[in-house]
């Protein structure tokens, strides 16, 4: 019950910073406002602990595809505040920093926004740079011309933000004034200086939303006690331009909208002056005009790609533009080269009706091109322009179908977000996207473990299986043949030479595995168990046949032969010959015995030192003689130094025992070949004597 507990309650909070709360306070104002850290209670079994790592992370995954789409863009210029290089007193006092921000009027306030600035030669892409880490924000308050504290973190260091913004709600105040206080910190420099990308202090909005940005709006003024100006990259009202890094205001889930994009191509009429008039249905109060650039195609790295190089804008409440609001902006393409929104703004005007002019098209494979996203038209965060009719001029009539793409509320294939939402949702994304990568982080970290443990139990179950079968079938046969006990205790001496030995190196070959577990390693250790493995299962094979056998005829034996090589030399190319018209003589269990010992040790050879890649074996009745051959392309060795490890010495005393020879041709680098040549007369017979081998 108490474990269940725990996951309601971790559950509830990653909810409400998911946004499902209506009061949720996103990140929090005071320190005693930070939730407290959960316990942990996982399983240790490997096997569960994927299991609970996969439902926490698909459950992130969930509430994540809900948020804003999170690309920062990092930025060249334009990165906001910087104050100035302060050093330290000697007494390592300094005054603080101070941005006061005034407001012409006294509106409500509902939540502030603090966004980190980007700067890639310092943060080395970790996001926030000199972003403070103590700090607190005060509101004048009208009735007692005092200033009071809504975010209080100078006690505390504040959680990093990394590349995200940090987002305080529930301020629910009226004022003209607001003030961020920052104390000096010396960094790790030696100089103690902050700097901030960009400031939002939102309105509430209708219906709970959260309403318009009133740092943006022209009579509002920004003042700082000091500051490190050096333009395009540092200044105090770039803290209020709207270009803050974060990437384009957009859901993170896909929808089917596609961008404007006009190719004059294939003598298509080009004029370099094109023209769009918006009909918002009535007279609207605009104070806004956002210009969203394209997608460009095939994923390229292009911001302003199709983007034009000048736009002007005329308002009028009448279609032919008597009375008329004229806004103009020149080096367009630069605004919107860093992945930002063009944006037009002015007093508020009442218009119905909006013409834009775009000129200086750009070029794509010597051809003009438009490209264009969205053209939003809105006054305190309420959008007119979504659904609205578009007429154009200068467009071939091939791409007229393409204009409601620029009043679909859409591009790049996304949702627009209220600026507001989007500051909002990115700050929830924040512990979301943390954990998000702790979580797949341990995953494979558990995912590995399991793999190890699973490796490690399939070798000692094998193991274990392959030693239960063998003592079952030994057993079963014994209780089934005991008329020849003697030939089965030399059976069970031969089985527990050889398995036995084998098995004894799958032991020793697992603990190696376990003990070393590299990649180069393990690889030449499952050679070598494969090959092992397959040499036992050969041996039982042919255990089960003899004790199955009243009698063995030539003809089965050979074939026994041939199966024995096609089961151990797996993956290499054997050809074989047997005569068509081979003797049925009756073979002697001891000669059997050791036939196919001395054919085991030749194809061992094979498989384990020569490194062979074709193997022939010929067996002929040449006269009164069985002649074995067995022939590989290896490596080869000198016969004149000869090897202890390929058994060769045990080969020439198994065919003296059998009353034949054995013959050996090889040389470095061409393949050895043996040849095994026993009198038929002696297949019935006993050899002169039992000869006994650790084989």
């Amino acid at each position: 019950m108490k474990k269940v507990r725990y996951r309601l309650f971790f559950a509830g909070w990653m909810l409400a910073l998911a946004g499902f709360a209506v009061a949720e306070q996103v990140d929090p104002r005071f320190p005693s406002d930070r939730p407290a850290d959960l316990p942990e209670e996982w399983t240790r079994w490997p096997r569960a602990r994927i299991r609970q790592l996969e439902a926490e992370r698909d459950q992130l995954l969930e509430k994540i595809s809900v948020l804003p789409q999170h690309d920062p863009k990092f930025q060249s210029d334009h990165l906001g505040y910087h104050s100035l290089f302060e050093d330290p007193d000697p007494d390592g006092s300094l005054p603080p920093h101070q941005i006061d921000i005034k407001l012409a009027w006294a509106p409500t306030l509902a939540s502030i926004a603090l966004a980190p600035a980007f700067n890639p030669m310092e943060s080395k892409g970790e996001g926030a740079y000199a972003f403070p880490k103590r700090f607190k924000i005060e509101m004048l308050n009208p009735g007692t011309d005092g200033f009071e504290t809504v975010v209080d973190w100078m006690d505390e260091d504040f959680p990093y933000p990394g590349p995200y913004p940090v987002f305080f709600s529930g301020i629910n105040r009226a004022t003209k004034h607001v003030r961020i206080t920052v104390p000096q910190e010396v960094r790790e420099s030696g100089v103690a200086y902050f700097a901030l990308g960009e400031i939002y202090l939102f309105r509430p909005g209708a219906g709970g939303r959260i309403g318009a940005n009133v740092v943006a709006w022209a009579d509002t003024e920004i003042e700082v006690s000091d500051s490190f100006a050096m333009p395009p990259i540092w200044d105090t009202q770039y803290l209020r331009d709207g270009v803050a890094g974060l990437g384009f205001p957009l859901s993170d889930e896909r929808v089917e909208s596609k961008d404007l994009m006009v190719t004059y191509e294939n003598g298509l009429p080009f004029s370099d002056k094109v023209q769009l008039t918006l009909d918002l249905g009535r007279v609207r109060d605009i104070g806004r005009i956002d210009f969203w650039p394209a997608a460009a195609p095939y994923l390229l790295a292009l911001p302003s790609f199709g983007f034009p190089e000048r736009i002007s804008v005329e308002m009028s409440p009448d279609p032919d533009f008597d009375k008329v609001m004229v806004l103009e902006m020149k080096n367009a393409t630069r605004r919107v080269y860093h992945g930002n929104l063009l944006s037009i703004t002015g007093e508020g005007y009442d218009a119905q009706y909006i013409r834009i002019t775009m000129e200086g098209l750009g070029e794509y494979k010597g051809n003009p091109i438009l490209g264009m996203g969205e053209i939003s038209v809105s006054n305190n965060e309420q959008v007119w322009s979504v659904n609205s009719k578009i007429a154009a001029q200068g467009i071939p009539r091939e791409y007229l179908d393409q204009l409601p793409r620029l009043v679909d509320g859409c591009s790049r294939h996304r949702r627009i977000l209220p600026q507001g939402e989007w500051i909002k949702g990115l700050a929830q994304r924040r512990p979301l996207d943390r954990r998000l990568a702790v979580v797949e982080r341990e995953l494979e970290m558990a995912r590995s473990t399991w793999r190890r443990i699973q490796l490690r139990s399939s070798i000692w179950g094998g193991g274990i299986v392959a030693v239960a079968l063998i003592g079952g079938m030994v057993l079963q046969r014994r209780q089934r043949r005991r008329i020849l006990e003697n030939l089965r205790w030399q059976i069970a001496h031969d089985l527990h030479d050889e398995v036995g030995s084998s098995l004894g190196s799958i032991s020793l070959t697992a603990e190696q595995l376990e003990n070393e577990a590299t990649d180069a390693g393990m690889k030449e250790d499952l050679v070598d168990l494969s090959l092992m493995a397959r040499e036992a299962c050969a041996s039982l094979r042919e255990v089960v046949w003899v004790i199955d056998q009243s009698t063995i005829h030539l003809p089965a034996l050979i074939q026994k032969l041939v199966e024995r090589a096609e089961w151990v030399l797996g993956g290499v190319e054997l050809s074989v010959e047997t005569p068509k018209d081979c003797p049925d003589t009756v073979v002697s269990f001891p000669f059997k015995r050791h036939l196919i010992m001395f054919f085991k040790e030749a194809v061992h050879n094979c498989a384990r030192h020569a490194q062979a890649t074709r193997v022939r074996i010929a067996v002929e009745i040449v006269g009164s003689q069985l002649q074995l051959m067995v022939s590989d392309n290896g490596h080869g060795f000198d016969p004149s130094e000869l090897k202890d490890g390929w058994g060769l010495a045990n080969m020439k005393k198994r065919a003296k025992e059998l009353g034949g020879e054995m013959e050996l041709e090889s040389q470095p680098g061409t393949g050895t070949t043996i040849t095994l040549k026993v009198p038929l007369k002696a297949l019935p017979n006993e050899p002169r004597r039992a000869y006994k081998s650790s084989n």
